[in-house]
């Protein structure tokens, strides 16, 4: 089950960080019993609210992902077989895992309002395989919108604020590509 082993990967790296459940829940703004439930795999996270677990931990969304997912297989992964971590109103699964290179990640079910900006130290690809974003980038108090369809990329630098919706009813399937440290 996904949910049980993000969680038990989020307690695992936690109690190797030496750090209390009170302690981790103090670092990333998020209360105590939530993240006792998340580590029971009893509840599922936010992208938002496992950003600030990975920032508390001083670790990326996608290690945490990588670390929940395991080591993958040698072989063709069927889509259809790969059980997607549940986030928001879709689910998420990390396709690739390199902590000196790059993240992939698929997301499958984008929301249609806006959440919380990101911004993080890593350069950023969006590439949407499937429906219409909107992508909103935040810098200096300025923002400025781009809309993506089926095969539409963008890139920016990770440190400019940044969030993505659905536009239209259509299920989205964005790739999200992290690259550098």
């Amino acid at each position: 089950m996904p949910d049980a082993d993000l969680g038990r990967a989020i307690r695992a790296l936690r109690r190797e960080r030496g750090m209390t459940l009170v302690q981790m829940a103090a670092a990333a703004g998020l209360s105590q019993p939530f993240l006792s439930q998340l580590e029971l795999g009893r509840s599922r996270p936010s992208m938002r609210s496992l950003f600030r677990i990975a920032s508390a931990l001083g670790t990326t969304q996608q290690t945490l992902l990588g670390l929940a997912a395991g080591d993958p297989p040698e072989e063709p992964v069927r889509g259809a077989e790969v059980p997607l971590l549940e986030v928001e109103s879709g689910g998420a699964r990390l396709l690739l895992h390199d902590p000196d290179g790059a993240d992939v990640t698929e997301f499958v079910g984008v929301p249609p309002e806006y959440g919380e900006f990101f911004a993080h130290g890593r350069r950023e690809l969006l590439y949407v395989a499937h429906g219409r974003i909107e992508v909103e980038l935040r810098e200096d108090g300025v923002s400025r919108l781009a809309e993506l369809g089926p095969r539409d990329s963008l890139g920016y630098a990770g440190s400019v604020e940044h969030r993505f919706r659905r536009l239209g009813a259509a299920t989205c399937v964005v790739l999200v590509v992290h690259t550098g440290a």
